[in-house]
């Protein structure tokens, strides 16, 4: 098949809905399929992108003499067969007539929406409920009635398009690759207090209450080893002497085998990857009890916490220090419990829903 993939704008850093897409695109070639990743270089409803010269004139070549520039990603490996492009904005004349369309996001749902249907059967992702933090809720939930495909990463976000549609659509979990994310330093040698966390600005992945519980955490265990890590190339201010924040690391892999705990505390997730991983990498983990985590995890893998209580996720930390058997015995159940969960297997179900569609 020829399958168009549509991005709602290029990103240089990892991010966790964008990872998806590529790995499903990988996925794809790897079966013979013919891919093309489009990323979108002005996408309605997006202003922010709007912000320099340099943007309107890259935004007039391409939107005006139809030009398509090629784009890869840094960040992820890109099968060598997928042609990645960034285009001005999702259009026909800038996007070839395939079999399948695939999008995910809702402002590219809707763009995808007004494409012929020479495009490719049209099929957009739902991998967030972008309600939340978004000043756009009425046409979120409008982009749900579309006369388009529509499959989902979690039994929480079918429910709501459930709720908001009457319909019930197709659930793919997220999945961890093997060869990417796995144990090579043995989960019982591990220093119990070493703890890693994924730092974020972003309001809902809960970076604040995490902090606070690794900082009461260290008052009772100074020798407390705190590693964090994320995209924002300034570390969070006022970190005390043992913790340490790693800007884009490229040895995500070892900094989770390096570590013994991980925590996520999150307020929201359509489906967290960072645990995910960190479970097949060996990691004990302390998580909040959100939709988006309790798809893949429960009291016999994780300790669960309530959201925004830094004193709870502080016991739950230091219950995994204090007892090794637990730590260890959920690290093990973690490990196991992610293997379930394979990008071979969405791809067959994929495969599926775009022939019989």
């Amino acid at each position: 098949m020829k399958i168009n993939i549509l991005l709602p704008f290029f990103i240089d850093h990892p991010v966790g809905g964008v990872k998806v897409m590529y790995q499903y695109g990988n996925q794809l070639a790897e079966r013979g399929h013919d891919v093309v990743i489009y990323h979108s270089l002005k996408t309605r409803w997006l202003h922010k992108r709007l912000l320099s010269l340099k943007f309107w004139k890259l935004y007039f070549l391409q939107r005006f003499v139809s030009k398509v520039v090629s784009r890869r990603p840094t960040w992820f490996s890109l099968n060598s067969s997928i042609k990645s492009l960034q285009i001005a904005k999702v259009s026909d004349y800038l996007i070839r007539d395939a079999d399948v369309v695939f999008s995910t996001w809702w402002a590219t749902a809707i763009e995808m929406a007004e494409l012929k249907s020479s495009k490719g059967k049209k099929f957009n992702l739902i991998q967030d409920d972008g309600t939340h933090w978004s000043e756009h809720k009425e046409l979120i939930h409008q982009s749900y009635k579309l006369p388009i495909n529509y499959l989902t990463i979690s039994k929480y976000l079918q429910g709501l398009f459930s709720k908001q549609t009457g319909r019930v659509i197709p659930l793919i979990s997220n999945a961890i690759d093997p060869t990417q994310f796995y144990i090579n330093n043995p989960i019982e040698s591990r220093v119990t207090k070493t703890v890693i966390m994924l730092y974020s600005e972003s309001e809902g992945k809960g970076s604040k209450y995490g902090l606070d519980a690794l900082k009461m955490v260290s008052v009772k265990y100074p020798s407390l080893n705190v590693k964090l890590f994320g995209v924002h190339d300034i570390p969070p201010q006022n970190l005390p002497h043992n913790f340490t924040y790693q800007y884009k690391p490229a040895n995500l892999v070892e900094l989770y085998n390096e570590s013994a705990i991980f925590i996520s505390p999150s307020l929201q997730e359509g489906w967290g990857l960072p645990p995910m991983e960190a479970m097949a990498c060996g990691c004990a983990c302390a998580c909040t009890r959100i939709q988006g985590h309790i798809d893949f995890m429960d009291d016999h893998t994780t300790l669960l916490v309530e959201p925004r209580n830094s004193g709870a996720m502080a016991d739950a930390i230091l219950k995994l220090i204090e007892d090794n058997d637990l730590r260890v015995r959920l690290a093990y159940a973690g490990s196991i419990r992610v293997k379930d969960f394979t990008w071979d297997k969405n791809t067959n179900e994929l495969e599926k829903l775009f022939v019989v569609a």
